[in-house]
C-alpha cells in the first residue's frame, strides 16, 4: 500500500465539519501531488461541503505525523476567513 493510500484511509476517518459523517475514499482527490507536498481536495457526500487538506513534509526525512481531525479543521478555519476563495489560493482546484 501506497502513502497515498494510507493517508486516503487516515482520513476517511475525519469527519464532515458542516454534517459530521465521516469522508470516504470517493470523497477524497489527490489534487497536488509534489515531491514533498500533497494538496487533497475533500467533499462530503451527504451535504457538499468542501475542504482541502495540504501536508508538507518538509526538506528533511523525518515521515510526517498522522493528520488529525482538528488538523483538517485548522485548514478549514483558515480558509472559511481566507480574503480570497479557495480556488483564487489553489488554482489547481478550479481545473
Amino acid at each position: 500500500m501506497s502513502w497515498i493510500d494510507q493517508l486516503m484511509r487516515h482520513l476517511e476517518q475525519v469527519t464532515c465539519t458542516g454534517c459530521g459523517e465521516y469522508f470516504r475514499s470517493g470523497d477524497l482527490a489527490a489534487v497536488v501531488s509534489e515531491p514533498m507536498r500533497l494538496i487533497v481536495r475533500l467533499r462530503c457526500r451527504s451535504c457538499g461541503q468542501d475542504g482541502i487538506a495540504i501536508l508538507d513534509f518538509g526538506a528533511g526525512g523525518i515521515a510526517p505525523a498522522p493528520i488529525t481531525a482538528d488538523d483538517v479543521l485548522d485548514a478549514h478555519d483558515l480558509l472559511a476567513h481566507a480574503d480570497h476563495p479557495p480556488v483564487e489560493l489553489f488554482p489547481a482546484l478550479s481545473v
